[in-house]
């Protein structure tokens, strides 16, 4: 018999699988605080002009961005808690960060330096699901870039980042891209077999011409 505990535990995750898709964001306090003082410095050093480059400008974003919270696993909390997969919400913040959300947020804090007007929240959901996603549309967890190898693939495509593996002297990795169908257990939403197939085929239509 369940303990009144673990019921309530059980009906918050429930609640929380049920509420959070609808939610556009997961916005921590602070976030929009930061996001408005990091435009305002990229504006006021010059760096939201044109003829600088926007990995510059986001490189200056990390450097603001120091000592904030390494966070793994932030995209998963949803998953953990229960969610549906094909409705994974828009997870976004700037107050914690795992390696992939921290070359996310950068990029969008200084593409939003070069908008007009004040810095709103919306405007950096919008980048950040320009990035994360295929084609730069949420479809949930399985239209989700995982590899970055696609993520560049992707990116570069639609004009958002400059592939410079050839420039800088890379070679190509051959090994088949099978990680994530290899390691079902390491990821919750695979528990759900098809997302484990969707995520499979895109791992094999990915090595045909290699991502990177």
């Amino acid at each position: 018999m369940r303990t009144r505990r673990q019921f309530l535990t059980e009906v918050s995750l429930a609640g929380a699988a049920l509420a959070w898709p609808r939610r556009l964001h997961l916005r921590a306090d602070g976030d929009l605080e930061r996001l408005t003082a990091w435009v305002t410095t990229l504006r006021q050093e010059g760096l939201d002009a044109a003829g600088v480059s926007v990995g510059h400008a986001a490189a200056r974003v990390g450097e603001l961005a120091i000592g904030t919270p390494y966070v793994a696993g932030t995209l998963e909390e949803y998953l953990k808690a229960g969610g549906a997969p094909d409705r994974e919400p828009l997870a976004a913040t700037l107050t914690r960060y795992d390696c992939v959300t921290l070359v996310e947020g950068t990029l969008a804090v200084a593409r939003i330096a070069r908008r007009a007007g004040a810095p709103t929240w919306a405007a950096f959901e919008e980048e950040v699901t320009r990035m994360r996603y295929r084609d730069g549309r949420r479809g949930g967890y399985a239209n989700r870039l995982h590899y970055f190898s696609e993520w560049i693939q992707d990116g570069a495509r639609r004009g958002l980042v400059r592939d410079l593996g050839v420039e800088l002297g890379g070679t190509a990795d051959t090994r088949p891209l099978r990680f994530m169908s290899a390691h079902r257990a390491s990821y919750p939403a695979l528990a759900d077999d098809r997302q484990l197939h969707t995520i499979a085929a895109r791992e094999q239509a990915l090595d045909g011409p290699r991502a990177g």
